[in-house]
């Protein structure tokens, strides 16, 4: 991250800068591309569009253009589930990847991860409220990760001041979706607010939605059926947080029998490195995939949208959240 800061330019900063004032903007312009190039998918194929994204990577670099993976999602919904304040036990904030990437191709395009994950907690008793301007809020981490410096501090302080507002002065516990962002939240916006604005910070509750699911909603649940064997992928960020166990706690509630490879480690996709350089997720899952070739699995369970693109990539195997097979599995029959 030093070395990528030092190596920023003034264009690019500003870039960067424009891009966090306004992220609800980003967050529909890419909602578009991915409807439009998904439409021309099922028209054309994918080899057109993979031509095209050549072509721009030879003119724009390889840093900037992504390929156009054969499993590219199509978008989430523009519209985020409608929840009330009264009575919610926490707010939500859908990470942006979720309010961006919707479900994996092939898997039915609802509930999104937002419906299921809001479906499931009511079911509990434990009622999400979203509140209306969560578009345009993140954690922070791709500017950080990339070396942006404006850009990283002006979406650390207003993702702080949200998720103070949100949940009440920190009356209010505030769950997200994904795990590299719950990280985020926790470790890449602390350091860039000033000393009143820290001292809020750190009275606001962020879970996990692993946390979320094993510590409050299981107990609350009747698991109606279960499913045969199921492939589990703990990411880094899962891992960093000490949320293995509860991650593989969920699945041993739900299937029968857990499967974590042996070479199971970091899956290479680190955000979007694996849309831009794919040999990086090819490379580091090679061992999963070759200890998961010919298993018969009823899913494969993760807990980060874009890392469960790079599994797909790999493996072939549809990776998608645990919420969804938690929401199906807890349905009354």
């Amino acid at each position: 991250k030093a070395f990528r800061a030092r190596e920023q330019t003034d264009r690019r900063e500003r870039a960067a800068l424009r891009a966090a004032r306004h992220w609800a903007g980003v967050e529909r312009g890419a909602r578009a591309a991915l409807r439009a190039a998904d439409a021309a998918s099922r028209a054309l194929g994918d080899r057109p569009l993979r031509g095209a994204a050549q072509a721009l990577r030879r003119v724009a670099g390889a840093e900037l253009v992504p390929i156009w993976p054969s499993n590219m999602p199509p978008p989430a919904p523009a519209r985020l589930p409608a929840t009330p304040r009264d009575g919610a036990a926490a707010a939500y904030l859908p990470a942006c990847i979720n309010r961006i990437f919707g479900n994996p191709r092939g898997a039915p395009p609802r509930p999104s991860l937002p419906e299921a994950l809001v479906a499931v907690s009511a079911r509990a008793g434990l009622g999400l409220w979203i509140p209306a301007d969560a578009a345009g809020n993140c954690c922070a981490t791709p500017w950080s990760s990339k070396g942006h410096r404006r850009g990283h501090e002006l979406m650390a302080r207003r993702v702080a001041d949200s998720l103070w507002r949100w949940s009440e002065g920190g009356t209010l516990p505030v769950v997200i979706d994904a795990s590299s962002c719950a990280l985020g939240l926790a470790e890449d916006v602390t350091p860039l607010l000033d000393d009143p604005q820290r001292e809020r910070y750190e009275q606001v509750e962020v879970i996990d939605s692993i946390a979320w699911a094993h510590d409050r909603l299981l107990p609350a649940l009747e698991v109606e059926r279960r499913v045969g064997p199921v492939a589990l992928h703990p990411t880094c960020s899962t891992v960093q947080m000490g949320l293995g166990p509860q991650l593989q706690a969920i699945a041993s509630a739900i299937a029968d029998e857990v499967v974590i490879p042996a070479g199971t480690g970091c899956c290479g996709f680190a955000g979007d490195r694996g849309l831009l350089h794919p040999e990086l997720p090819a490379s580091a899952l090679r061992d999963v995939a070759a200890e998961l070739e010919g298993l018969e699995l009823d899913a494969c369970l993760c807990s980060n949208r874009t890392c469960e693109i790079g599994l797909q990539q790999a493996t072939g195997r549809p990776y998608a959240s645990f919420v969804f097979l938690l929401e199906e599995l807890t349905r009354p029959v």
